[in-house]
């Protein structure tokens, strides 16, 4: 199976709270522009996941949109930046499909890449993850050490 974990685009860095940080005009043609290359690579996610966050839900819009998929993201609780990355693993597990698409946060993407990948939750991952990066896993078990990165692709 492959999926596919990507960060939201660019927010902005101030709002009376968190979850309602809303992308910036560069942070919507960043997740545009993702969405494209991701197509163009032909990674055409099915199911598209995203966090309760509004940035987030944004973001997975814009790529639906720019992916010319008629589906709509679904929301998911547990994968917000201040929850738990073991736990965000198993939420994403739960809901995976071939070629499903996650959009959530820093911190917890990279460390749930570099478990996956390198079995280590600290791996140094590259490329690093700027806003609207998305990486393509390729893994059988969402155990530690498992996957293979496959493909990176950032704005």
């Amino acid at each position: 199976m492959n999926i596919i974990l990507m960060r939201h685009g660019e927010a902005v860095p101030f709002a009376p709270n968190d979850g309602d940080r809303i992308l910036t005009p560069n942070g919507k043609g960043e997740a545009s522009n993702t969405g494209t290359q991701l197509k163009k690579a032909g990674w055409i996610p099915q199911t598209v996941f995203c966090s309760t966050r509004i940035r987030a839900q944004q973001t997975s819009e814009l790529v639906i949109r720019a992916l010319g998929l008629a589906i709509k993201p679904q929301v998911l609780q547990g994968i917000t930046p201040e929850d738990d990355w073991a736990e965000a693993v198993a939420t994403i597990e739960q809901h995976a499909t071939n070629q499903g698409l996650f959009v959530f946060h820093q911190p917890i993407l990279t460390q749930i890449v570099g478990h996956l990948t390198e079995a280590n939750a600290n791996a140094d991952v590259h490329p690093r993850a700027a806003p609207a990066t998305a990486y393509v896993l390729a893994l059988e078990t969402f155990l530690r050490g498992s996957a293979t990165l496959v493909g990176a692709y950032q704005p």
